[in-house]
């Protein structure tokens, strides 16, 4: 890197700017679907400052944001990449606080809002850095891209839940990758308290069901009826006993593999006069990198075969609806050494290495042959929250901006070592 490059662009990377961008970017509402004014304030922030943008239509309304410094074509290209829809709406009856709500607020270091830490923190110091590299016309020959992509959220449709506000799970990053938008490596800017994943686990979501006969509630004690959801309590009490065999079989860079029985569903509440004939379980199965999915399946598909010998009902159906794979990126990549060596430069120190549990959209990247890992700011919780037992996801999103500026310099510092 010319430190004469960094020290020019380096001016521009302020906390006050950085905090303003953030509020900025929090308080324009961008839920699943709704990403579009979010998508043009980030298209006319970069068109201002010069760099050539486009708005990318993933869908009607829905436009991945992408901005682009040219270099002179003889060097290796750089993608900032992170998603700009939030984990909420922000009018949930159910999330109360100042971190739920797409209203920034800036308390002694501290940026809250919905959004503030997944991941409009990590946009603000990517775009930050971005805007640097322009206004001081650094010559590059990579070019440099900006890309704020709709539809990352882990939604999915199913049943009766779809429409454009379930299309998350990777929507805006895929199409970004299918049509045109690429580079020789990706940065994810999501929350990893600044420290390296180049490791993410991947994600299923499955769906258990049971069938049982169509009968009226006041006939459902003869013989030969049965009741679904009494058959899928048997089935989610085999899936109790695979769990933790299941959790114990791997470990990858200190992270295992695990289930959550995060839904269950059965019977009509508004004719209770009916016996039920479906009830479905609903597993979010988190895999680790070198687990394969159909693998998965045959070890699910084994015990629900158990099962239906012992009690000589009806195999109950198996449906996978997400298949997101893990991915891994070896520390040997240049893309994670050149990382691994912008933050020492900046910090003074090296970074941990993680591998991330949450989903995230470096998987997209790295099967479409774009080495791509996660590194931002965010992930910190207030010294308060921590105090009461609590973590980000209860207590409200909130980012400090120290680690905003720490990002957006290591940023700056990684894309003039890999552009110019």
């Amino acid at each position: 890197m010319e430190s004469s490059f960094f020290k020019k662009c380096a001016k521009h990377i302020k906390k006050k700017k950085l905090r303003d961008t953030l509020i900025d970017l929090v308080d324009i509402p961008s839920p699943t679907s709704g990403e579009k004014p979010l998508a043009e304030y980030l298209v006319n922030r970069m068109k201002s400052s010069g760099t050539r943008t486009t708005l990318q239509e993933v869908s009607l309304d829905r436009p991945n944001a992408i901005g682009t410094i040219s270099g002179d074509g003889t060097g290796p290209n750089l993608m900032f990449t992170g998603h700009m829809d939030t984990s909420y709406d922000g009018n949930e009856d159910y999330l109360v606080g100042k971190g739920f709500k797409p209203k920034g607020v800036y308390e002694n270091g501290w940026i809250w809002g919905l959004g503030a830490n997944n991941m409009k923190g990590g946009l603000a110091s990517a775009l930050v850095a971005f805007e640097a590299i322009q206004k001081e016309k650094i010559p590059l020959k990579g070019d440099l891209i900006f890309a704020g992509v709709v539809g990352e959220i882990e939604k999915a449709a199913i049943e009766e839940f779809r429409g454009e506000e379930m299309a998350g799970y990777g929507t805006g990053s895929r199409h970004l990758v299918l049509h045109g938008v690429t580079a020789d490596y990706a940065i994810l800017a999501e929350p990893t308290g600044l420290r390296i994943s180049n490791a993410n686990l991947g994600v299923i979501w499955a769906k258990i069901s049971t069938f049982g006969t169509v009968s009226h509630s006041a006939m459902a004690h003869r013989p030969g009826i049965k009741n679904a959801i009494r058959s899928i309590h048997k089935v989610q009490a085999a899936i109790e006993k695979w769990i933790p065999k299941f959790v114990k079989s791997r470990e990858f860079m200190g992270e295992k593999p695990s289930v959550n029985i995060s839904s269950i569903r059965g019977g009509w509440p508004w004719r209770l006069s009916r016996n039920p004939v479906e009830a479905s379980l609903y597993l979010d199965i988190r895999i680790l990198p070198g687990q394969k999915i159909e693998d998965i399946r045959r070890e699910i598909r084994k015990v629900l075969s158990k099962l239906s010998k012992k009690t000589g009902e009806d195999e109950a159906s198996l449906d996978f609806y997400v298949t997101d794979p893990a991915t891994y990126v070896a520390p040997e990549e240049e893309i994670v050494q050149n990382l691994n060596s912008s933050h020492n430069e900046i910090t003074k120190s090296l970074p941990d290495f993680i591998a991330r549990r949450p989903g995230a959209d470096a998987t997209h990247f790295n099967h479409y042959g774009i080495p791509c890992i996660c590194y931002g700011p965010g992930f910190r919780v207030h010294p308060e929250v921590e105090k009461k037992g609590q973590y980000m996801h209860d207590a409200g999103e909130h980012i400090h901006e120290d680690d905003l500026e720490i990002a957006s310099r290591v940023f700056l510092n990684l894309a003039l070592k890999i552009c110019t």
